[in-house]
């Protein structure tokens, strides 16, 4: 068994089961794994409990908790302005915002990364705090026992919004094509997220031509979502151009078989047809 299959076996052991016990941090830093394999998981664990114990013990001494505003202003003052965390926008792109254990030590991200940081100290000390998944955009939901929810958006410096603002954000990226809808407020759950932070970390190696990557990561998303024959059909093609040919064949093979009526079937059909050429010779088509 290589590094990345113990680390596939592992993530995939962390993600089955009901979805209110799936582990967020330790899937997050499994992930970063299947990059870093020699990264310590449980290093990356601790080290999010000892930032909610340092939030704990600061919402203690400003005796914040019955004060929705106080927490508010606790945790902001302690994960943006004393621990540093910031969007980085400089290299948005860069695939390492979306390893976890980068992201601890770099206090640098992008929305979903920074989002499950946040979210995860944020409740380890106590607090509900969840990542909330708006079209093109993560932020972050803090719900007190008593009063509204506080929207706020961790790439920003944990800017504080409005129901308004956010149907503005969405409004400002897909103009009238994506319409808001009071769903988008609804928390993510621990499968969304990492399936968030999966799809972004695909597009960032598909945008440097890192197949190899790509591909990995698809492994990973169909270790949470096993029929999403969308990600079975990238893999395949992918595995095409790597030239593993009979994984190749074996995933655009089922994507033929369930989805008789896509658009790209034909496309993918004459694939297929090409793959059995390979494989079995010219004799048998």
């Amino acid at each position: 068994m290589t590094g990345f299959e113990e680390t596939l076996q592992r993530f995939r052991a962390a993600v089955t089961g009901p979805a209110d016990e799936i582990p967020l941090a330790r899937a997050a830093l499994l992930i970063a794994r299947s990059e870093y394999p020699d990264l310590d998981t449980d290093a990356g664990e601790r080290r999010l409990q000892d930032m909610a114990e340092t939030l704990d013990q600061q919402l203690a001494r400003n005796e914040a908790r019955e004060h929705p505003r106080r927490v508010v202003q606790t945790i902001t003052q302690l994960f943006f302005r004393e621990l540093g965390f910031r969007g980085n926008t400089d290299h948005y792109d860069d695939p390492r915002n979306l390893y976890l254990n980068w992201v601890l030590a770099e206090r640098r991200g992008i929305p979903v990364s920074l989002a499950i940081v946040f979210a995860e100290v944020c409740q380890r000390a106590g607090l509900d705090v969840q990542p909330i998944g708006l079209p093109g955009h993560v932020i972050c939901r803090y719900q007190p026992a008593e009063g509204d929810p506080v929207y706020m958006d961790v790439f920003h410096g944990g800017r504080l919004l409005s129901e308004a603002d956010c149907q503005l954000l969405v409004r400002n990226l897909f103009g009238a094509r994506v319409p808001f809808k009071p769903h988008y407020l609804g928390a993510l759950t621990p499968r969304q997220t990492l399936q968030r932070l999966l799809h972004n970390l695909k597009a960032g190696h598909l945008q440097r031509g890192d197949e190899e990557r790509a591909a990995r990561v698809i492994d990973l998303l169909l270790a949470i979502f096993p029929w999403d024959l969308d990600e079975i059909r990238d893999r395949g093609m992918l595995r095409e151009r790597l030239g593993e040919v009979d994984s190749a064949l074996s995933d655009l093979e089922q994507y033929v078989q369930y989805r008789a009526g896509a658009r790209d079937i034909q496309t993918i059909s004459e694939t297929v047809r090409s793959l059995r050429r390979h494989v079995r010779g010219p004799a048998e088509g």
